[in-house]
């Protein structure tokens, strides 16, 4: 009897409790089928007559814009093309009163949407002033946020990659610093209509976690400016970070083989001068490399009119590279030049009797002598010459006599004697006499011209051998005003150079990277 009576009171308290649950299942159901009805009717209702071609508060103030950045990476930063990439997010603040609800009773404060739900509301046209090519995020969905509050206040957020324009000042470059903007700014709406403004004190994020390829971020500022254009003024937000390059990529890849194949050009000046292919091999081959190296220097750099500190650096070492080749072709030509006047003495010394044996030698051997050429030969070549020395006589005598005396007046050509040389009597031309026979006058005319011709060929012809022989007077005169210089030992100069280009080569370095090094605290 007991026992039934347990059992039952059992049974009664499973039933009540499965009611129980039941109950509270079916509430919560339906308080969230509410909810769901609530957010979709709120949003129906706050998009009816809403007009997404006119901006909040239109016809009143000026919409107020806030916007913060958060800085997700720099990619890269190209000299060449002047610009860098840079990864961000863009966070845009306003108050769109139509999308308030603070009159509904609903229990909503706060609505998180899709980022396509901004294509139904009115969203500011902000723009990058500086961009050249960006694109949004889609993975896995489109990057956009839209949030919404009781008030109407509205965060819209997205997240894209840009390629922005840096103007670079490459004047101390590799020692350089830059500065690259980020610049905001509303495509359409003027400082009547929209003003924008940064959400201090919070307006960057990551820009101290972000890390630049060859550049150190040493800061930021944020900037506001009217933009005035053709169609209006318009509010600009920039953000400016300053960058530093890091030198020490350059210093392992540019400047130390620099100075390793300057110092390898001085290898030459203990090499012996006598060993030729060795030091001009060695010379033209650190000048060829010197060549590479700037070569591919400028390969990595835009093609700008003015010089770039490298570029000082690139010249002077090659300058000294080719100051050391150009040394030892001077021990070379100064060696050889003493060589060849020591063996020309020594050959003048050897003519026994001196001059006068020289003298005597050559004597002997204009008549034959000394060269054992056979006497009747000598005489055939004599006779031979004497007899076209004759010839040449008699056929002068003879054309002198056949041509008439010559005109007493002076000669009407436009060089004197003195300009075009000593002329014979036979070079002068016959002049045309009056005659009454108009033939032999006409002859006479033609013969005169084809001499005057003639005579004006000749003289054009010793003008270049007058200006040879004025040019070759001229470095005679040269020759024997300057001192000449002359090394007795040619050793001397791989001394002085094995001094003299360490020398000037660390002053260069002394200079050139204190300079470089204040201008960059300035």
């Amino acid at each position: 009897m007991w026992r039934r009576k347990r059992l039952r009171a059992h049974r009664i308290f499973l039933i009540s409790l499965a009611a129980l649950l039941l109950s509270l299942v079916s509430s919560s159901t339906e308080t969230r089928g509410s909810s769901y009805h609530n957010a979709t009717a709120l949003l129906s209702s706050l998009l009816d007559e809403y007009d997404i071609r006119l901006r909040p508060g239109f016809g009143g103030d000026a919409l107020l814009l806030t916007m913060d950045i958060i800085i997700a990476s720099f990619d890269s930063i190209s000299e060449v093309d002047m610009d860098y990439t840079v990864t961000l997010y863009l966070h845009q603040y306003w108050r769109d009163e139509r999308l308030s609800w603070t009159d509904d009773p609903t229990a909503i404060d706060e609505m998180t949407l899709s980022g396509d739900f901004s294509s139904r509301i009115w969203v500011p046209d902000t723009f990058l002033a500086n961009d050249k090519h960006s694109f949004l995020h889609d993975v896995t969905e489109r990057n956009k946020m839209l949030r919404i509050t009781r008030d109407g206040y509205i965060a819209y957020g997205m997240r894209f990659t840009s390629t922005l324009a840096c103007s670079m000042d490459l004047r101390n470059f590799p020692l350089d610093s830059q500065n690259c903007t980020v610049e905001i700014e509303s495509y359409g709406y003027t400082t009547s209509e929209v003003l924008m403004k940064w959400n201090h004190p919070n307006a960057v994020h990551g820009v101290d976690s972000a890390e630049v390829p060859q550049f150190r971020i040493l800061g930021y500022q944020t900037d506001d400016s009217i933009v005035t254009t053709a169609t209006g003024s318009y509010q600009r937000l920039s953000l400016v970070f300053q960058l530093k390059r890091s030198v020490g990529y350059f210093i392992f890849q540019t400047y130390l083989p620099c100075v390793l194949i300057v110092m390898l050009s001085w290898v030459s000046f203990w090499i012996n001068h006598e060993a030729t292919s060795a030091r001009v091999a060695l010379g033209i081959t650190t000048v060829l490399t010197m060549t590479t190296i700037s070569t591919g220097v400028r390969q990595s750099l835009p093609r700008i009119s003015y010089v770039k500190s490298i570029d000082i650096y690139l010249v002077m070492c090659f300058v000294f590279v080719f100051a050391a080749l150009l040394e030892y072709a001077a021990v070379n030509y100064n060696y050889w030049e003493r060589r060849t006047r020591s063996s020309c003495r020594s050959a003048d010394e050897g003519w026994p009797g001196g001059v006068n044996a020289n003298g005597e030698l050559q004597r002997e051997a204009q008549e034959g002598v000394s060269w054992g050429v056979p006497k009747t030969f000598q005489q055939l070549s004599q006779e031979i010459s004497d007899q076209e020395a004759r010839e040449k006589s008699s056929g002068e005598g003879t054309s002198r006599e056949k041509k008439r005396p010559a005109s007493p007046l002076p000669s009407l050509c436009a060089h004197s004697n003195a300009e075009i040389g000593v002329l014979s009597l036979d070079e002068v031309p016959d002049y045309p006499r009056y005659t009454a026979n108009p033939a032999m006058h006409l002859r006479n005319r033609a013969q005169a011209t084809s001499k005057n011709r003639k005579v004006l060929s000749k003289a054009t012809a010793l003008k270049p051998a007058a200006l040879k022989s004025s040019v070759h007077k001229a470095v005679k005169r040269a020759r024997a005003v300057m001192p000449s210089l002359r090394v007795r030992d040619v050793n001397v100069i791989d001394k002085y150079s094995r001094v003299v280009f360490p020398l000037c080569f660390i002053i260069f370095n002394i200079f050139y990277w204190g300079y470089y090094t204040i201008m960059q605290q300035w």
